[in-house]
């Protein structure tokens, strides 16, 4: 198969709770486990940094892996979901894998699909450890997908050191109704004698991590602030700070801060308060922590907004909105997955918000529209879930030279 071929049959074939929702969520290590057997256990030998969170991970993981990228090392990079293209997901040294080493992974090893029916989810995250394996990596840095104790990547009993970067109220569907039930949930990474890097949590989280690590032996360190006047949102300099922490117990080195000032651009972070240009701004936040952050940041930039937006389903659009600082336009769009809401449903909750906006038949035409309207001075803002922004991207993208 080709890999465009290969991509069909993973979204047709495989449970993605991404795409399609909570009914393809699976709780569960064993198939884990079970695909590491089948594949000669890859997991093992490799030396690991393992990090949680509610909002936060995705910016730390990429930002610890630029930083020991420069100091030399390889660097294995896990991170979930991706924007545009599943090779985002696998990256050596900011590298993503080859088309040719995906497919080949994939069809090379199709017996083992049949026997164990892995999630979407699960095997791409046993791909990442036999490319890795492959690499020789000095180093792997880890973004769990949700939750943490049952998450697929828990699976290693002493990484170098763990990481929870925020806890915040998401997915409680699976995680639990409150605050303590997802922070146990995500302090499910932390391993005996084994130190963990704390973000800035709500007091009930917290103490919950704190009573678990005392059981486990594991040393508790707070982000370490950096000593220069940082520039950026509030959520970004906290990050910055749980990566710097990670990064000093791993020994620090001189190159690191010139990487961490660097920024979500330097990182090779796409989506997340990604400037497209000084006009465009992309940020996939898409739960109530997050979009507050996000909310603050854009507001703090004192422009007029025209903001793109489109969500999916299961999330609570007026308490999504309510994060959100009022704008010149709203552009409601659905992405092109089965979870996404309808752009029409979109703008029917929206009005009861007291926000009206253009229905758009596609993100890229919503985004389009907005490029179009904006008047010298605004700031077109494309938010909402990892679908929007991603299909966002591949339309600014496709048409660079005339954007």
């Amino acid at each position: 198969m080709e890999y465009d071929e290969v991509i069909d049959w993973l979204y047709q074939q495989l449970p993605m709770f991404q795409r399609t929702g909570p009914v393809r969520y699976r709780i569960d290590l064993a198939k884990t486990h079970a695909l590491c057997a089948a594949l000669g256990h890859p997991e093992r030998d490799l030396n690991v940094v393992h990090i949680a969170g509610t909002n936060g991970k995705g910016s730390v993981s990429h930002a610890v892996a630029a930083a020991l990228t420069a100091r030399g090392q390889s660097v294995g990079l896990y991170t979930s979901p991706h924007l545009t293209d599943p090779r985002e997901r696998i990256r050596v040294n900011g590298t993503l894998i080859s088309k040719q080493e995906f497919t080949g992974f994939v069809t090379e090893h199709q017996s083992i699909w049949e026997a164990h029916v892995p999630s979407f989810f699960e095997l791409m995250f046993v791909m990442a450890l036999s490319h890795f394996r492959s690499k020789a990596v000095d180093m792997v840095v880890l973004e769990t997908g949700m939750g943490g104790r049952l998450d697929s990547t828990n699976i290693f009993p002493a990484p170098l050191v763990t990481a929870i970067t925020s806890i915040g109220l998401d997915h409680q569907q699976f995680l639990g109704p409150d605050i303590r039930s997802i922070a146990g949930e995500k302090a499910g990474i932390l391993k005996e004698g084994i130190p963990c890097v704390l973000g800035v949590l709500p007091p009930e989280a917290r103490s919950v991590i704190l009573e678990r690590s005392l059981r486990f032996g594991a040393e508790v360190y707070d982000g370490m602030p950096g000593l220069g006047a940082e520039k950026g949102p509030e959520w970004l300099l906290r990050n910055t700070s749980v990566a710097r922490r990670i990064l000093d117990l791993l020994g620090p080195k001189d190159s690191d801060e010139a990487v961490l000032r660097g920024g979500p651009a330097a990182w090779g972070l796409r989506g997340r308060w990604h400037r497209w240009s000084s006009e465009i701004v992309l940020d996939c936040a898409h739960n109530v922590e997050g979009l507050t952050a996000t909310g603050k940041a854009l507001a703090a930039m004192n422009q007029p907004l025209r903001i793109v937006y489109g969500t999916v389903a299961d999330k609570d659009v007026p308490e999504a909105l309510g994060c959100l600082p009022p704008a010149v336009q709203h552009y409601w769009c659905a992405a092109d997955v089965p979870r996404a809401l309808a752009a029409e449903e979109l703008s029917h909750k929206a009005a009861g918000e007291g926000r009206s906006g253009l229905v758009c038949n596609s993100v890229k035409d919503a985004v389009h529209q907005a490029i179009q309207d904006r008047q010298k001075g605004e700031l077109v803002a494309v938010l909402g879930s990892v679908f929007t922004v991603g299909e966002a991207l591949s339309a600014l993208e496709s048409e660079r030279g005339q954007v």
